[in-house]
């Protein structure tokens, strides 16, 4: 099992989709509680940072203030990608997680590991 590290954006000029359209049923699959909601005109969005030093650690926050972001452990925050909420399970990400999390206490932290596996597929299989 290897790990592949995610492209890093330096700046956070544009909203960049975090999943695309069809992982989000991916995301309902592997979140069942999450349910896709209606979002109104005061829909957050997300600003996420990178911890410099741990490529599967991010910090969420509501604006690009970084001032909101909590000490990065051993590291820095970089900037990494801006999206707005949606409403929608999505992979890797849970909304009302960080929805909760920054009203609660200003930012969200969130790790993802992300593992792929080769393996060889039977001869069957491709039948």
């Amino acid at each position: 099992m290897t790990k592949r590290p995610m492209p890093k954006q330096d700046t956070l000029d544009e909203a960049d989709s975090f999943t695309e359209p069809e992982d989000w049923v991916g995301a309902a699959e592997v979140r069942p509680s999450e349910r896709p909601r209606a979002v109104g005109g005061d829909a957050m969005m997300f600003h996420v940072y990178r911890a410099s030093n741990d490529q599967s650690l991010f910090a969420v926050i509501d604006s690009a203030d970084e001032t909101k972001l909590p000490p990065c452990p051993g590291g820095r925050w970089t900037p990494f990608k801006r999206f707005p909420e949606l409403g929608r399970p999505r992979i890797g990400f849970s909304e009302e997680a960080a929805l909760s999390d920054i009203r609660d206490h200003g930012y969200h932290l969130n790790r993802i590991d992300i593992v792929s596996e080769v393996s060889p597929a039977p001869s069957s299989d491709l039948k």
